[in-house]
């Protein structure tokens, strides 16, 4: 059967069943390369609402590359031991992980760029056994087994000081891009990562209602193990944030755009089966069966953002200006002129 497919500048829209349509889908010589990166989204554990293993799986069945998954560690995943993480104290006040998901921790985050008492209080090696029971509790441990992937934890290289030169990164990126805006991005790459730079790197972005996308996606490597800082009051810190962490890896590898509604998407509604920490109440529906993807994430998002508004995505500052200042930047060019086009040839494949 012929997979029905269009596209439209740089992006590829495809309806996908399988991991054979997948591959079909991903017909790009960047999928040649010998090994491929791959960045899911592990923000929390919601269904619908994280790459979870069918997606995974069928991803993995479509490469014929070694594979290596990559991810930081975060807090809103890091609850499968204990219920609201480990507890600590603020101006006298006992607090606790989950304090910091929202609210007065989110903010109190603002001011603290440093880790230092995360890594030294006991922490650290909390959240590392944390991420070990979200793999085994969510079967990755043996997927990633099964296909022989290496995982690489963002965090935990960088703080264990195995990092690439920060000045090494800073001379590649800015051979390509103008500087970064916060410069402790260039050191952020495990050298494991940096080891293979030159290889295929894919944004394994999913689809649900509080838009992603995949240069948002890549915001996830950002080792802090929650992003309060780099969102900064009101935002005012997410696009350069973004931006500076999608120029650091472009500089690094060929970077590779997948946004899937496979095997299940989170879509908002008032009295929805499931109840999120970041999405409010929302259905999981079937159905939708498509991705788009392609070599140009701000062709990506800038589709998905005008295709998903008002519909499965919220038009937010978090998500649109990212790609403004990512096509200002030099990271791609937006599809906006395709827009009306693929509304009509592929509009209604995001109605559940």
């Amino acid at each position: 059967m012929t997979l029905l497919r269009h596209r439209f500048g740089g992006t590829t829209f495809a309806k996908v069943a399988d991991s054979g349509d997948l591959k079909e889908a991903l017909d790009d010589p960047w999928m040649e390369s010998e090994t491929v990166i791959v960045k899911p989204n592990w923000v929390a554990v919601e269904p619908g609402g994280f790459t979870d293993g069918e997606i995974m799986r069928t991803l993995f069945e479509a490469l014929d590359s070694r594979i290596v998954v990559t991810e930081s560690l975060h807090l809103g995943r890091a609850f499968n031991l204990l219920p609201d993480g480990m507890a600590f104290t603020v101006d006298g006040e006992k607090v606790n992980w989950r304090w910091l998901l929202k609210g007065d921790g989110w903010k109190w985050l603002y001011d603290e760029p440093d880790w230092g008492w995360f890594r030294e209080g006991g922490h650290w090696e909390q959240i590392v056994r944390e991420d070990e029971a979200f793999l085994d509790e969510q079967g990755f441990t043996d997927l990633f087994e099964e296909f022989g992937v290496e995982y690489v934890n963002t965090t935990d290289e960088v703080w264990r000081g195995r990092h690439a030169d920060p000045v090494e990164v800073k001379e590649a990126v800015e051979s390509r891009f103008r500087p970064v805006q916060f410069e402790r991005l260039y050191g952020m790459i495990p050298q494991r990562l940096y080891d293979l730079r030159g290889s295929t790197f894919i944004s394994l972005a999913r689809l649900k209602q509080y838009a992603t996308f995949t240069l948002k996606n890549m915001f996830g490597l950002i080792v802090d193990p929650m992003r309060s800082w780099w969102h900064g009051p009101g935002n005012d810190r997410i696009a350069p944030s973004i931006v500076g962490i999608n120029k650091v890896y472009h500089s690094l590898f060929n970077v590779y755009g997948v946004t899937t509604s496979l095997h299940g998407t989170a879509v908002p509604n008032p009295d929805g089966e499931h109840q999120g920490e970041y999405m409010g109440r929302f259905d999981v529906v079937e159905g939708l069966g498509f991705v788009a993807c392609g070599r140009d994430l701000v062709s990506i998002d800038s589709l998905l953002m005008g295709l998903t508004e008002g519909r499965i995505g919220v038009a937010e500052r978090v998500n649109r200006e990212p790609i403004r200042l990512a096509e200002e930047e030099g990271l791609g060019v937006s599809d906006g002129g395709a827009l009306e086009e693929a509304r009509a040839k592929v509009g209604g494949w995001f109605t559940p």
